[in-house]
C-alpha cells in the first residue's frame, strides 16, 4: 500500500502539472489527500510491526521527524519554485512528480514489508469496535491535537488579516522550527520508551497548553519583524517571552510520538492497520474542524480568541482522555483483585 500510495501521488502530480482544467486539477488534489493517507497508514503500521515496546517510541519519533522535516523542505522548495517557475508553475509539479516516481520505484525495490495477517474489509464501526479500551481512550486527545493543527494552519490567514501578506521570508525559520519539533519528537519518543507513554503525553500536553496561552503575546510582534532583520534585533522586538514560547513549543513535541507509540502498544496485532487508519481519518477531520473553529474565533474575538479557544478545546479533550485512561486503570485493578480472590481463598 505504501508504494501504491507514493506512485499514485506521482501520477496525480503529473496530471496537475500538465492540465489547465480547474475541475481536473481540483480532483487530483483531492485524490492526493487519499493517497497521502495510504502512505501514512502503511508507514505507521510498518513501524509498529518492526518495533517493540522498548523502542517503539523512538521509531514513532523518527517518523514524526521525517514527516515534519518533509513539510519544512516542501515549504522551502515551494518558495524557490515560485520564483524559478514563475512563468509556468505547472512545471514545478512535473519536477515533484519525477522525484516521487523515482522514489516509488526505489522503495519498491528496497522495501520489504513485514508479514501480516490478511482480513476482510471492515466498516468504520467495525474498525472502532476492534480497538482496545485504552486505544479508544486516547481518541479525544489525538482529535484535540489535530484540531489545534487546524488552528496553526489558519495562522497565515490571521497574519494576512493583520496586514502581513508576504510570508516568503518565513520559509527558512519555519523549516528550522519544524526540524526542532521533529528532533524533539525523536528525543521524547525515546523518553517515552524509558518513563512511559502517558507520562510523556502529560509533558507534551502541558507544553502545548502553555504555548497556546503565550502565543497571543508573541504572534503579533513576531510577524511584524521586517525581512532581513538580524536574529538579535528580532529577539529584541519580541522579547524574552520568545524563549518561553520556544521551550513550550519543544515540549509539545512529546505528544505525537508518545500517542502513536501508545496506539501501537495497545492495539491488537491483527488490527494495527485499522487503528492507524482510524487515527489518520481523525487527523483529516480534526484539521477541517480546527480551520472552521479558528475562523469563527477570529471573527468573534481576533488573535486572542483564536489561541485561547484552541487552549480550551485541547485542555478539555486532553482531560477527557486522562479520565478515560484512569477509569480503565481502575477497572483493570478491580478485575485483577477479583481474579486473585478465588486463588487466595483456595
Amino acid at each position: 500500500m505504501f508504494v501504491a500510495g507514493l506512485g499514485l501521488i506521482a501520477i496525480l502530480s503529473l496530471i496537475i502539472g500538465l492540465s489547465n482544467n480547474l475541475v481536473l486539477v481540483g480532483g487530483a488534489h483531492g485524490f492526493e489527500g487519499l493517497a497521502a493517507a495510504m502512505v501514512t497508514v502503511a508507514s505507521l503500521t510498518m513501524i509498529t510491526d518492526l518495533t517493540v515496546v522498548t523502542n517503539r517510541g523512538v521509531g514513532m519519533g523518527g517518523f514524526d521527524l521525517a514527516n515534519l522535516g518533509g513539510y519544512g523542505v516542501g515549504i522551502v522548495l515551494g518558495v524557490a519554485f515560485s520564483s524559478i517557475f514563475a512563468a509556468d508553475l505547472g512545471a514545478s509539479f512535473l519536477v515533484v512528480s519525477a522525484i516521487l516516481g523515482v522514489s516509488a520505484v526505489a522503495v519498491f525495490l528496497i522495501l520489504r514489508e513485514p508479514a501480516h495477517v490478511a482480513h476482510e474489509r471492515r466498516s468504520l464501526k467495525e474498525m472502532y469496535s476492534s480497538l482496545t479500551s485504552d486505544v479508544a481512550a486516547i481518541l479525544p486527545v489525538w482529535f484535540a491535537l489535530t484540531v489545534v493543527l487546524g488552528f496553526y494552519i489558519f495562522l497565515p490567514r490571521l497574519a494576512a488579516r493583520m496586514g502581513k501578506t508576504d510570508l516568503s521570508q518565513a520559509a527558512l525559520p519555519i523549516l528550522l522550527g519544524l526540524v526542532l519539533l521533529g528532533a524533539g519528537a525523536l528525543l521524547f519518543g525515546r523518553l517515552s520508551d524509558k518513563i512511559g507513554r502517558t507520562e510523556t503525553m502529560a509533558l507534551g500536553a502541558l507544553g502545548e497548553i502553555g504555548l497556546l496561552l503565550v502565543l497571543p503575546e508573541v504572534f503579533g510582534p513576531l510577524i511584524s519583524i521586517p525581512p532581513g532583520t538580524s536574529w538579535i534585533d528580532s529577539y529584541n522586538t519580541v522579547g524574552p517571552i520568545i524563549i518561553v514560547a520556544g521551550s513550550l513549543f519543544f515540549l509539545g513535541s512529546a505528544l505525537v510520538p508518545s500517542i502513536l507509540a501508545f496506539i501501537g502498544d495497545k492495539a491488537a496485532k491483527e488490527f494495527r492497520g485499522s487503528a492507524m487508519g482510524l487515527y489518520s481519518l481523525m487527523l483529516s477531520a480534526g484539521i477541517a474542524a480546527g480551520l472552521l473553529l479558528a475562523g469563527i474565533a477570529d471573527d468573534l474575538g481576533g488573535v486572542q480568541a483564536v489561541f485561547y479557544s484552541a487552549a480550551i478545546i485541547f485542555s478539555g479533550l486532553s482531560l477527557t482522555s486522562g479520565y478515560l485512561l484512569y477509569r480503565n486503570k481502575q477497572f483493570e485493578n478491580s478485575a485483577s483483585i477479583v481474579s486473585e480472590a478465588p486463588n487466595s481463598s483456595g
